[in-house]
């Protein structure tokens, strides 16, 4: 396990991997893109058919063919064969497409990218709260079939789910991405058993497969309208988990991830649901037609199968969110916390142990609060409609940008348009479950939105602040221009970007009155890509013998390890990389009464992170025997 940062020297090699349409890639992408949608075969197809308010072959037909539908227009056309035609250097999701519509650069903010950073800023706020709910609804409904083994085992469902669910997040702490190979296979073995189970079905009941033709769907929402929202709510319960082709493109690659679905997943799921749909037509079971698929010893099989896959699936949420964390915090939307690397090849193997513990103490009273699936079903949906609907505005705001104006963009365009209408429809479904538990999402979205923003406005307030203090640089040259060195070492001053001289360097020269042979600013930019190649990485400006100014490019998936990276440059310069201190500025922030300005709560909000924040000297690596930490009040 990797502590620390580490220089990010792969970069080649890793914009190289997961790209490769192999088999073990194929499996691989089962075991982590394809984990939460494909436990959905659990509750999806029960609770559409509850919420349609009969068993009868119409409702059967209506279900089936709505889910059948909805997998292949959201997941195999909108994401498979559209979104993931867009990247950003190889990477998906959500922040990786608003980095590529470079939303942030300051002096060009209009309302039309703010609205737009907004739109990225709640899409990734609602799969934060699509990680609590996924652990739990997925754990709980697998475990559920111990009540289908015997009865005498329902008292021990929540206890168990617990348990689970504590010991998958506790284990976070341990490196639990390094089991991660046996993932795919297990995740193959449980969509072999879904399709096995489902064909046998089928075979008994062939007069299910007239639920492919779509008029069934069209039917039977058009002759239910009072309860057409509320079936098509519970229908996109069968998609959720579509967002993970996205946001995992970056490790597996279009080509794996498209084999995996097409071939392994999509046909498994189709008659998975179909097979439980064949089913309730020959018996009339509704309580529980998955686990009713299996009978005598292959029903405790089916349970722990489950359950496995239920793990699987959890694993790759609490990965991807920990992923999107360090993301959010790299692209400064977030402040800047301990992340622990488990490898030096993947920048997606790692873990956020703040957000872990957040996530998992959350999962864990949610399932407390909950303590069943269908219960849960309520609130769970609505989170990943919304940021479904985020993706796509997103991508449609790329299209618009894009260059030319020939057919293929209109085209493009009014696809897109059909698409956004698709999510929103889903999106408008899923705000009957508000009352029912959904506003817990939306809440915890909310919350992750509002700390944002107050992140935002304060980093804002105190580069405003800073930058009308700072002194020039022709001042600070004229005030040093007859003070000898004091020193023979050499120091860098870690400065914000486009500062002109840092308070730290001024303040050593005026009331300590140290003056370092060498002085080097550097600043660290992180570029809205994913990764900056070797010879990009560097800019350096000599403004005279002993004063140079360097700016790092890093993109937001490689870890930072500054003394590494700068210590060619130091040598060029002449000075030796290992004796060079290294100087930080500590600004405690101080925000003003909470009620003495309308920003008054962003600010206290944001002092109160700032203090939680990871310090500079350890977020850049920076060695702990030569880094001098210089602290300031900053009044806010």
């Amino acid at each position: 396990m990797i502590d620390t940062p580490i220089d990010a020297s792969e970069a080649g090699a890793l914009h190289k991997l997961g790209h490769g349409p192999n088999v073990a890639l194929t499996v691989g992408a089962l075991g982590v893109v394809f984990g939460d949608i494909g436990t959905s075969p659990l509750y999806a197809f029960k609770v559409a058919l509850a919420a349609s308010g009969s068993a009868g072959e119409d409702a059967v037909f209506g279900v089936l063919s709505l889910i059948l539908w909805a997998l292949i227009l959201v997941v195999t056309v909108k994401y498979l064969f559209w979104i993931l035609r867009v990247d950003n250097a190889g990477e998906g999701g959500i922040l990786a497409l608003a980095a590529l519509l470079r939303l942030d650069r300051r002096h060009e903010l209009t309302a039309y990218s703010v609205f737009l950073l907004a739109v990225a800023l709640a899409g990734g706020a609602l799969l934060f709260g699509d990680a609590v709910l996924t652990p739990a609804i997925s754990v709980l409904s697998a475990v559920e079939g111990l009540g289908e083994i015997t009865s005498r085992l329902d008292h021990l469902i929540v206890p168990v789910a617990l348990a689970i669910v504590i010991g998958l997040f506790a284990a976070q702490f341990l490196g639990a991405g390094r089991i991660g190979k046996a993932f795919g296979p297990i995740m193959l073995g449980w969509f072999a058993m879904l399709a096995i189970s489902g064909v046998i079905q089928i075979v008994r009941v062939p007069q299910v497969l007239e639920a492919v033709s779509p008029h069934h769907a069209v039917v039977f929402l058009t002759g239910h309208p009072a309860i057409a929202a509320a079936i098509s709510g519970a229908v996109f319960l069968a998609v959720t988990g579509g967002e993970a082709l996205y946001a995992d493109l970056g490790q597996f690659g279009r080509r794996a991830i498209t084999a995996a679905w097409l071939f392994v997943a999509f046909p498994a799921l189709v008659l998975n649901y179909f097979g439980q749909g064949a089913l309730v037509l020959s018996g009339g079971v509704t309580d529980s037609p998955f686990y009713s698929l299996f009978s005598g010893v292959l029903l405790p099989f089916a349970v722990i199968l489950a359950t496995l896959a239920s793990i699987i699936a959890s694993q790759a949420v609490i990965t991807g969110i920990a992923s999107l964390a360090s993301q959010s915090m790299r692209l400064d939307f977030l402040p800047s916390m301990r992340i622990r690397y488990f490898s030096p090849t993947n920048p997606h193997d790692l873990l956020a142990p703040f957000v872990n513990t957040l996530v998992g103490v959350s999962t864990a009273l949610v399932i407390l609060a909950f303590r069943s699936s269908d219960a849960l079903s309520s609130a769970y949906g609505i989170a990943v409609a919304g940021a479904m609907l985020s993706t796509t505005m997103l991508y449609l705001a790329y299209r618009l940008t894009e260059p030319g104006a020939g057919p293929w963009r209109a085209v493009s365009i009014a696809v897109t348009v059909l698409f956004l209408g698709l999510d929103l429809a889903f999106v408008a479904a899923n705000l009957g479950k508000l009352e029912a538990g959904g506003l817990l999402p939306i809440g915890l979205a909310s919350a992750v939105v509002f700390l944002a923003a107050c992140w935002r406005i304060g980093q804002m307030r105190v580069g405003a602040l800073q930058e009308g203090e700072e002194p020039g640089l022709r001042d600070y040259l004229k005030a040093c221009a007859n003070r000898p060195p004091t020193t023979r070492r050499a120091a860098v001053f870690l400065v914000r970007r486009g500062a002109k001289i840092p308070h730290t360097l001024v303040e050593l020269t005026d009331l300590a009155e140290t003056r370092f042979a060498h002085t080097i600013l550097v600043s660290v930019r992180t570029r809205a890509v994913p990764r900056v190649a070797q010879e990009e990485r560097i800019q350096r400006t000599d403004i005279r013998p002993d004063l140079v100014r360097i700016v790092v490019n890093v993109g937001y998936l490689q870890r930072i390890n500054l003394p590494s990276l700068i210590a060619g440059e130091l040598q060029e310069l002449g000075v030796d990389p290992d004796n060079t201190v290294y100087i930080v500025g500590l600004e405690r922030p101080i925000p003003p009464s909470i009620f003495s300005r309308w920003l008054g709560l962003f600010y206290f909000a944001y002092a109160a992170m700032a203090r939680l924040a990871l310090r500079p000297a350890d977020r850049f690596n920076l060695p702990p025997t030569r880094t001098l930490e210089l602290g300031m009040p900053r009044y806010l």
